[in-house]
């Protein structure tokens, strides 16, 4: 949304959704309210990397939502893993081969199923690195096979698992930062989840496209399309199977997030409760269709929409009851641990805030590295704390020089 709008604009958008005025701002960042005042006119140009990174962390944003455009990933060697390659897969039709298609055989459906189900494996393993070096293939692979099983059950098949794959590399782009080709792998999924006529696979993606747009800082259109899909499902649908239940949950855990965004607290109280229902009637932790939903990942999504909503100490009663079960995917693990040490560190109890963020790096250090939220609690916390592992917290995320 902000893309279109200059700098100045940007920061003046941002400013005002988080509540400041220009002097209040200013005092975050030890500038004057005429400094603010001009940046936001676009009078002055703010082309210090530091204090690009201080303005975004005082507006709660990414330093690339500030900039207006996503910033690749290195590649390495043969760019097998890098973003530019996942990109190219994306943009490539069957039609337009290239060599990522050049004397490729088919898979067989069975074996490709096999192969989405390992990559959303890695990605709930927080295996990054591995994800990214098979994400090309498999979405070539993918799409080969919706060109090649042209009618009937193989052909309803094969538009599932592309759009299944297109979904876990739009959930990866979306992780990385990546949003503008998170939302071209999230709407390719969509079109062949409809073209599917596969219910489940179209709840997901729908969900998938309500979270990338929710990472876009379209929370707005996040919550549209979520009531949306709410709308069009079939009576009682949600409450058919384990699979069904738990889409319906997640769906809504996302769309409580969306209207957090939106400073509708009644929305997101309704869209959570929604959520636990659907748990409650599941009755345990499942991970249906890499869902990862239960009573757990409710409770995770209480804690994050305290944080949205900036209220430390529900955030701080939250806390103790998040406690995801050992067999819990490293992802959500890693993600509920961090928002732990989250609220701990608003609350000022840092030595707390230091262990949970040292057991979501644990779980998933890929992961944390990634995450920009990992890596300024821990320079917050380095600064606050003169503990030797809160200093080797934060080389390890990459949060010092």
């Amino acid at each position: 949304m902000t893309d279109r709008l200059p700098f100045g604009e940007r920061v003046k958008f941002y400013r005002k959704r988080r509540g400041l005025h220009q002097w209040q701002l200013g005092e975050l960042l030890n500038r004057s309210e005429d400094w603010v005042y001009r940046v936001e006119a676009g009078r002055i140009p703010v082309n210090n990397v530091k204090m690009l990174a201080d303005l975004a962390d005082a507006l709660r944003v990414h330093v690339e939502d500030l900039q207006g455009a996503p910033t690749l990933l290195d590649d390495h060697k043969d760019h097998a893993g890098s973003v530019p390659a996942i990109r190219a897969a994306l943009m490539r039709s069957r039609r337009l081969a290239g060599s990522l298609y050049d004397a490729r055989e088919p898979l067989r459906l069975e074996r490709l199923a096999v192969e989405v189900s390992d990559a959303w494996g890695m990605y709930q393993g927080s295996q990054y690195a591995q994800l990214a070096g098979r994400l090309p293939s498999l979405l070539a692979d993918a799409r080969m096979a919706t060109h090649e099983y042209s009618s009937g059950k193989d052909k309803a098949q094969a538009l599932r698992l592309f759009a299944l794959t297109c979904h876990v590399t739009a959930a990866f782009l979306r992780k990385l930062g990546e949003t503008n080709l998170a939302w071209t792998a999230a709407d390719q999924g969509d079109v062949a989840a409809n073209a599917s006529g596969d219910l489940d696979a179209m709840v997901a993606l729908r969900r998938c496209v309500a979270h990338v747009q929710l990472g876009a800082g379209l929370a707005e259109e996040a919550v549209s399309v979520t009531q949306d899909a709410d709308v069009d499902l079939p009576n009682g649908w949600w409450e058919t199977s384990p699979v069904s239940l738990s889409l319906y949950g997640t769906l809504h855990l996302n769309g409580a997030v969306a209207a957090a965004r939106v400073r509708d607290r009644s929305l997101a109280d309704h869209m959570i409760g929604k959520a636990q229902r659907a748990a409650d009637r599941l009755g345990t932790d499942a991970n249906e269709m890499w869902t990862a939903f239960g009573p757990t990942n409710v409770e995770i999504h209480r804690l994050a929409l305290a944080l949205e909503f900036e209220d430390v100490q529900e955030a701080v009663d939250i806390a103790p009851r998040v406690k995801p079960p050992a067999g819990f995917p490293p992802e959500r693990r890693a993600r509920a641990r961090l928002d732990v040490a989250r609220a701990y560190g608003e609350a000022g109890r840092t030595d707390d805030a230091i262990n949970h963020l040292k057991r979501a790096y644990r779980a998933a250090p890929e992961q944390m590295r990634a995450h920009e939220f990992a890596r300024d609690l821990a320079r917050r916390l380095h600064k606050r704390s003169a503990r030797r592992d809160a200093h080797e917290l934060a080389v390890g995320l990459g949060a010092l020089d």
